[in-house]
């Protein structure tokens, strides 16, 4: 072990005695390839040391992918933050080769400072030195990667195109906005949005200018629902709005609304001057008033949906 010691450039220029003392606090380990090192467990950390082999850091946001966050080799030390907290750490360290390490926790460091400090404390604190270069270098990545897992989280509860609520998001905001209006007696209401002659603006002139219109009556529903109602893309051109504390009544008027406003908007400037006719058929389903549960809540809005559909198009639907 003070072989090992003397030749780690984090110990250079200790005496014999020291190497000696501080050997007492070190364990030689050893990694298999994609072997797991143990940073923490219920009572300590654990810092180690490379002495052969590499390591490798890997770190995973909420919801996120796990990246590599960064390398270890030869000399190099980490697990340090774990000495002085019990906090769950976010980063893993994983041996990216047959690797030899030598390891210490906190126990034993806190003996060597206890029984001779005036040889610890120079050693501890070239560790606190490379530890804040470390976190210096780091700091960017772990920004980085922050940001990214924002943006995942994001891309999961939110559509791409239109930047409103995705089906995901919808179906877990109908559970429990519905399990709150059944427990404190409040209405709550739900529409089914399709847009009439999407499907044939895509095939005369292009996925593009579908979603240019796709926009524009989004921001139009927008408008019309204000801060009353959560809107949701449920697929290519049908959105959901789920409407709290809204009865049947009112539900019944943002609809109409919303029918009127996306029936005079002019989108034939897209279309190279052509009218073709951009509607909205809407369904309506009510808690408390034609629907008393979950199942039968979903259900009745497809159902007064597709009867809109299947009534001409272009009108608002209610099935009881």
């Amino acid at each position: 072990m003070n072989n090992l010691l003397k030749n780690l450039q984090i110990f250079d220029g200790l005496n014999d005695d020291d190497y000696a003392r501080l050997a007492g606090c070190f364990t030689l380990v050893t990694f298999k390839k994609n072997d797991t090192i143990p940073i923490q467990d219920d009572k300590s950390g654990q810092l180690f040391i490379v002495v052969e082999g590499t390591i490798e850091s890997m770190i995973k946001p909420a919801g996120g992918i796990e990246r590599k966050q960064g390398e270890f080799h030869p000399g190099d030390f980490f697990g340090e933050v774990s000495l002085c907290s019990n906090l769950q750490l976010v980063v893993t360290y994983r041996a990216a080769e047959k690797s030899s390490l030598i390891a210490t926790g906190r126990q034993s460091l806190m003996e060597l400072i206890e029984t001779d400090p005036s040889m610890a404390i120079p050693v501890l604190s070239r560790f606190i030195g490379l530890t804040t270069r470390q976190l210096r270098k780091s700091s960017k990545f772990l920004a980085d990667v922050v940001q990214w897992g924002e943006i995942a989280s994001r891309r999961i509860i939110t559509d791409d195109l239109t930047g409103v609520y995705s089906r995901v998001f919808l179906e877990d905001a109908l559970e429990n906005f519905f399990s709150i209006s059944k427990s404190n007696n409040k209405p709550l209401s739900l529409l089914m949005i399709d847009i009439d002659n999407y499907s044939k603006v895509n095939e005369l002139f292009g996925l593009e200018t579908g979603n240019r219109i796709i926009v524009e009556i989004v921001g139009i529903i927008k408008k019309c629902i204000s801060e009353f109602g959560i809107i949701a893309r449920y697929g290519g051109d049908e959105f959901s709005i789920l409407l709290p504390e809204a009865d049947l009544a009112k539900a019944t008027g943002i609809a109409t609304r919303i029918l009127h406003e996306v029936e005079s908007h002019d989108v034939s400037h897209h279309m190279q001057g052509r009218n073709i006719p951009i509607t909205a058929s809407i369904g309506i389903s009510s808690f408390p008033e034609t629907a008393t549960n979950l199942a039968e809540f979903k259900k009745n809005a497809d159902a007064s949906l597709y009867h809109a559909k299947k009534s001409g198009r272009n009108r608002v639907e209610c099935v009881r």
